[in-house]
């Protein structure tokens, strides 16, 4: 059969996080993006808000993917550390 009960949790937990991955990072990234922008016609100070803005929003971007990663590896540990106990 297609569609199994056990792949339905996969779907809408691991697989659904792990597409976020380059929404995190260009979310991020354009944030950053916008707030130096406007800062800087605000203060007058282009472009070095701008940049610093960019580099900020793209560390924090790949701080939220780092993250992400981790909490979906640890749940994927957590899910074969079961399965082991329950085969042996």
């Amino acid at each position: 059969m297609i569609f199994r009960s056990n792949d339905k949790s996969r779907w809408g937990g691991e697989y659904w996080k792990a597409s976020l991955l380059g929404i995190h990072l260009v979310t991020c990234t354009f944030v950053g993006l916008l707030i130096g922008y406007f800062l800087d016609k605000w203060l007058g100070t282009e472009p070095w808000l701008l940049l610093a803005f960019l580099i900020f929003g793209i560390a924090a971007g790949f701080k939220n993917m780092y993250m992400e990663v981790k909490k979906i590896q640890e749940s994927e540990d957590k899910k074969e550390k079961g399965e082991d106990e329950h085969s042996g």
